[in-house]
């Protein structure tokens, strides 16, 4: 594995790609469930749409808990403990979500489910943060989307032939992934020995003093918008493919598919071809991808549509998502870099838990209304990380006392 890792780039150590290697093995699993849950859900509750957005947001609060929860056990109890907890319980509430039929005890076990199953992701974003050289973060988080969109082209297909079968199929096996992952961490993972120093005076110290950096603050706020925009494809695409355009299951879990294999084809050269332009405009022409990837949606119903809608919307997230990742990394001091990425996930997971809500009503008033508002929310929020590019630029050259967001 040294040697392997040394090939690739000498300056990324070996844990980095066994992390990476996890999250492939795990992705495979997850994406055997996440693009068909809102059928899963209305076909055990008896529901409409509307219904489903409501426990899927509920389901999205509870990963809004474990994305805080986790970021903040990173950084005092360490970010591997924290992979290992989640790792070993989430797959306990994985499978009794597939296995409840009784109402009450599927919303139980689907919020145990996410409060537990997303402890790790700060930990390892976190860890990467520690493991990589700067000037390597955006090569890394790259990296890690590669890997984790390549677990998901196959996971859809496969998941959407199972949940044509018997959908405790995909719970089951999306546990066995995390198990896979448990053991790769447990076998070649330790905890990087981290050396904060002297905290810098003004420097934040906790929840409270990151709640002090308003732009950090701006950003994830921004963060949780195109978190709502971008669910749309995953909780309410699929239900509008299967209820109301009568498609099986399985069909969702083609442009799934797509768009995984997009990522793996593109992402590195849209890395490559990005890397010397900042963050935040990279994150406002990632957005813009967004909003058109839903207007290209609502030009027909024909499948020809949505495939060339899910490659717009994936051109958009090989922009923004690294650039994300390593905004984040980059400004978060090394002592509370769990906190930030927990924060950091917790904005997009908020966005994400009312996304199917504020989308399955949009749908209930008609396609159109839907896909429209959600290709305005994409041109709004990259217009506001255009402003908030043009503030970054401008704070650059003036004395910290008068950057005004930060403070």
């Amino acid at each position: 594995m040294g040697r392997f890792s040394h090939r690739l780039d000498p300056d990324i150590p070996q844990s980095f790609y066994v992390l990476m290697g996890g999250r492939f093995v795990n992705l495979v699993g997850n994406s055997l469930v996440f693009p068909f849950m809102t059928i899963y859900l209305a076909a055990r509750l008896h529901a409409p749409m509307t219904v489903v957005g409501l426990v899927m947001t509920l389901y999205g609060l509870a990963q809004v808990s474990a994305q805080l929860v986790g970021g903040i056990l990173s950084d005092t109890w360490g970010r591997r403990r924290v992979m290992i907890l989640s790792l070993t319980v989430g797959p306990l509430f994985t499978v009794a979500v597939g296995l409840a039929h009784n109402t009450w005890l599927l919303l139980l076990a689907l919020v145990l489910m996410g409060m537990t199953v997303p402890l790790f992701q700060p930990a390892s974003m976190a860890m990467v943060g520690d493991l990589v050289p700067s000037a390597k973060l955006p090569q890394a988080y790259s990296l890690m989307r590669m890997a984790s969109n390549a677990g998901i082209i196959i996971g859809p297909m496969i998941g959407g032939f199972l949940a044509d079968r018997s959908f405790f199929l995909i719970f089951f096996f999306d546990a066995l992934s995390m198990l896979a992952y448990l053991g790769l961490i447990l076998l070649f993972i330790r905890d990087v020995a981290r050396h904060p120093g002297p905290t810098q005076a003004g420097a934040p110290t906790g929840l409270r003093g990151i709640a002090r950096d308003r732009a950090f603050l701006w950003f994830a706020s921004f963060w949780g918008v195109t978190g709502m925009v971008y669910t749309q494809l995953y909780q309410v695409v699929p239900f509008y493919l299967h209820v109301d355009l009568h498609d099986p299951a399985s069909t969702f879990g083609y442009l799934a598919a797509e768009n995984a294999v997009l990522v793996l084809a593109l992402q590195w050269p849209i890395t490559r071809l990005t890397h010397r332009a900042s963050p935040t405009r990279l994150m406002s022409l990632g957005s813009l991808f967004y909003g058109f990837g839903f207007l290209v949606m609502s030009f027909s119903t024909h499948m020809v549509a949505f495939a060339a809608s899910v490659l717009v919307i994936t051109i958009g997230e090989n922009i923004i998502n690294p650039a994300a990742s390593t905004w984040v990394a980059q400004r978060a001091p090394e002592h509370l870099r769990g906190r930030y990425m927990g924060l950091f996930g917790l904005a997009n997971r908020t966005g994400s838990a009312l996304g199917p809500t504020v989308g399955g009503g949009l749908l209930s008033l008609g396609a159109a209304v839907w896909l429209y508002a959600t290709a305005a929310g994409g041109g709004l929020v990259s217009g506001s990380f255009w402003q908030f590019a043009r503030w970054e630029q401008r704070a650059a050259s003036l004395p910290p006392k008068e950057d005004s967001l930060a403070t």
